[in-house]
């Protein structure tokens, strides 16, 4: 027998196995090649400063590429460890260590040249699709499907790095296995131990860290300890490998307490015993793949679908903009009388000043903003429609957004400065970690206008619709101080006058008309030409030149940010849900051939049963509850887990509800595709094992 007719004979005798192998790598090109495609493509190259697309996309195919390299690691080795009897009876007949590497080699490269062939081929295929499903997201975007020869060249090299890599490590393999090694590799069994005592305390570990994680993060509990957030983490993953490994002991004295119930599952409750602690290692593993998918899958979706929530809270008033002594110099009436009249349901005009503040660090001081927006007592009353009374060194902190936890406005120094003043502290502070010694600050700032505020006199006022949530180079607004009308006009009077600013807040019942024409009519008073403010971004962010200043003082417009974010939102959850896929069917393909490597040694079992009258529909049902158990609980403790990082995630936020409602649809998405792998393994274990 020549050497190609052994491949050739061992290619058909093995071909189940090698359509799982080769449908895994051609699955992982086809990936690879559309997001290659994503990443090289003109429209997300082009949208890159302006929105998170090109980040997400990035940090997408990273991720494809780590889990890759690990998953077609994971499934070579597996694949070669299910052949031992067969590379045995080779070693055994004659054939050396080298002749079976190059058998290997010879296999593996056949396998890799048809994934290749069909895997670019059908990413280049089903990219139309995959675009068009992107483009169903996206809102007001249309971007092109286009082949690049940098996506063919990335999947390919990519590829073919990891081919290499396994070739290495197969060679490696077959030098250091022994013809008994080989012969017994399907057979060796992963059976660890367990302890019933650390199982309860991991257990009891596990509650307490799943229980303290939330309120260590909202500060309920261990307000300035923040390193236990990262043990309480680290309890969660550590102890949950335990407890799956004690957990069918718990179910057992579950089951114990009804005699009846514990006696019709006593074949299955025995088997999976030992099945839960040869597979811990697997099933944890699984656990956490599964928990990373939902996590991401679901906060994606999550966020997605609560856009309009998030963008409405953030931003209360359709049209904003910043007035400055420089910048959108305008009258009220005017920009009313272009917006249009009747258009316009509220404007209002809020002045601030933009106040550098310091605060105590030792023997220093510690520049922690260069511009914290202040706003007089009647101003924000008249603003607000409120009658809040500020005393004197008094303030109230208020902030746009609506969190869970109480933050507590540290004792701060606001102080008034000049030009030439707020250049020397910029120059010292940047080079000295922002900090500024007592005697420098006295000696620079001299008699300048100081207002100390202890932290014990800054009230929190959270929630509060004053303004629209931005930051840019020029200001930031969100957050505020409001102080006593007094204070306000001292610290009025001593600051610079770019440092004066006024917030235009608009409401209109022509949103996109509107603010169109007053885009026109701003761009024309700032003497800009068209080539300016023809864009928004979600960022804020511009260049640190003339130009960018200009450009930070760009009107936003609710509407425009609300397409951005659901663009951006939608590129996440796209990208998102195929990883999460990828994810939840390696899950599936893992335990696929980890339940069907076992089927040798599961057939003495079911030959016993046999023995003893179990009747063969007995047996199935036997199998289908093992199987069940062991294919969906890496979806129940990940599923779990994944859910109660996200709802910890986003705890501190008022609507965490609706985000984890939108969540438990993902999970239940997850477990119907796993449902679908577990009754393909089932019926091919049952083919095997009942015949």
């Amino acid at each position: 027998m020549t050497f190609s007719s052994i491949i050739r004979k061992n290619f058909t005798y093995n071909f189940n196995k090698y359509i799982s192998f080769y449908f895994v790598n051609s699955l992982i090109i086809a990936m690879l090649f559309m997001y290659g495609s994503l990443i090289y493509n003109p429209t997300i190259i082009n949208d890159i400063g302006k929105t998170s697309v090109y980040e997400t996309v990035k940090m997408a195919l990273m991720g494809i590429i780590i889990f890759s390299i690990i998953f077609i690691t994971y499934t070579n080795l597996s694949f070669l460890k299910n052949r031992g009897k067969e590379f045995g009876m080779y070693l055994t007949l004659g054939m050396t260590t080298k002749d079976l590497t190059k058998l290997i080699f010879v296999e593996n490269l056949g396998v890799m040249v048809a994934s290749l062939a069909t895997g670019i081929l059908s990413g280049a295929l089903f990219g139309r699709l995959f675009y068009m499903g992107l483009n169903k997201i996206l809102v007001g975007s249309n971007i092109l499907y286009k082949l690049n020869y940098k996506s063919f060249l990335l999947s390919v090299g990519i590829f073919v790095l990891i081919f290499l890599g396994n070739v290495i490590f197969n060679i490696f393999y077959i030098r250091r296995v022994s013809i008994i090694d080989a012969i017994k590799a399907d057979k060796k069994k992963e059976v660890g131990k367990t302890n019933n005592i650390i199982g309860f305390v991991s257990l009891v570990l596990l509650i307490v860290s799943l229980y303290c994680l939330p309120k260590t993060l909202l500060k309920e509990i261990f307000k300035n300890q923040y390193y236990m957030t990262e043990v309480f983490i680290g309890l969660i993953i550590v102890s949950t490998y335990v407890v799956i490994g004690s957990l069918i002991v718990l179910v057992k004295g579950i089951f114990s307490k009804s005699s009846k119930a514990y006696n019709r599952n006593l074949l299955v409750l025995s088997n999976l015993s030992h099945r839960f602690l040869a597979y811990k290692n697997i099933l944890y593993m699984l656990s956490l793949l599964v928990a990373g998918a939902m996590f991401f899958v679901g906060y994606s979706y999550s966020m997605y679908s609560s856009t309009v929530e998030y963008v409405s809270m953030d931003n209360p008033y359709d049209i904003m903009f910043v007035e400055t002594s420089e910048y959108n110099k305008v009258e009220k009436n005017k920009v009313e009388e272009v917006i249009g009249n009747g258009k316009v349901e509220k404007y209002k005009v809020l002045e601030y000043l933009e106040v550098p503040v310091f605060r105590e660090d030792g023997d220093s001081l510690l520049l922690w903003s260069n511009n914290q927006p202040v706003i007089s007592k009647s101003n924000y009353n008249k603003h607000m429609g409120e009658n809040v009374e500020i005393k004197s060194e008094e303030a109230i902190n208020i902030t746009i957004y609506n969190e869970k936890r109480n933050y507590e406005y540290p004792s701060s120094i606001l102080t008034a400065m000049d030009e030439k003043q707020s250049e020397k502290i910029r120059n010292i502070t940047v080079e000295n970690d922002y900090k500024l010694s007592k005697e420098e600050y006295e000696k620079i700032l001299g008699k300048n206008t100081k207002l100390k505020l202890e932290k014990n006199n800054i009230k929190e006022e959270k929630g509060i619709p004053f303004t629209n949530r931005r930051d840019t180079k020029n200001y930031s607004l969100g957050t505020a101080l409001v102080v006593s009308d007094k204070e306000y006009e001292v610290l009025k009077k001593s600051t610079r006058v770019s440092s004066i600013k006024k917030l235009h807040l608009i409401n209109v019942n022509n949103g996109e008309e509107a603010f169109d024409g007053l885009i026109s009519y701003l761009r024309d008073e700032n003497g800009l030409d068209n080539s300016y403010w023809n864009e928004g971004s979600l960022s804020g962010l511009t260049s640190n030149d003339e130009r960018g200043d200009k450009e930070s003082y760009r009107p936003v417009y609710k509407g425009e940010i609300l397409k951005l974010r659901l663009n951006d939102n939608g590129m996440i959850l796209f990208t998102m849900m195929f990883i999460g896929l990828l994810f939840i069917l390696a899950n599936g393909i893992v335990l696929y051939y980890k339940v069907l490597s076992d089927i040798e040694h599961e057939k003495e079992r079911i030959t016993s049963l046999n023995r003893i009258g179990v009747l063969e529909r007995e047996i199935k049902s036997i199998i289908s509850k093992e199987l069940a158990i062991t294919f969906f609980m890496p979806i129940f403790i990940g599923g779990g887990l994944g859910i109660y990082f996200l709802y910890v995630m986003v705890s501190n936020w008022q609507i965490n509800g609706l985000l984890i409602k939108k969540a438990i649809v993902v999970l239940l998405i997850g477990a119907i595709i796993q449902g679908i792998v577990y009754l393909i393994s089932r019926k091919k274990y049952i083919k095997e094992m009942v015949k």
